[in-house]
């Protein structure tokens, strides 16, 4: 077996659109990589730390995050959302989506990117993040 046998996972969203010729597009979603918590260090550190250190003690759903972050950090959220759409640069855009729109697609980059659930990846993870906050 070779690593470029392994599959990057995605999952297809479609959302339905209120107005417009068009009432579906889909997107690919994908989980959110080493690259893109680096990013999110870089720009969100203190919401990072906050959201996955409260989320490692609590065990939260990747729907009840989803909200968690999209209502009392919306500029997270949707760089969580643009990073894992694979278009960091549209996240002020996402910002103007409805809210189910994007926790739709949050939930998606985050059962995505933590298969196993939050509570357990984040227990693995947590030393890795605290020293990307640091930084």
């Amino acid at each position: 077996m070779s690593l470029l046998d392994l599959v990057v996972p995605c999952k297809k969203v479609i959302i339905t659109q209120a107005i417009g010729k068009e009432p579906e597009k889909s997107l690919d979603v994908y989980g959110l990589t080493t690259e893109d918590f680096v990013r999110l260090a870089e720009k969100h550190s203190k919401i990072l730390a906050a959201i996955f250190f409260h989320d490692a003690k609590e065990g939260n759903k990747a729907g009840d995050s989803s909200k968690i972050i999209l209502l009392q950090f919306p500029a997270f959220g949707a760089s969580c959302i643009a990073l894992g759409c694979k278009q960091p640069e549209a996240a002020d855009h996402i910002r103007n989506f409805p809210l189910m729109t994007q926790v739709e697609l949050l939930s998606t980059v985050l059962a995505l990117t933590f298969p196993e659930g939050l509570k357990k990846s984040l227990e693995k993870l947590a030393p890795t993040i605290a020293l990307l906050i640091k930084s």
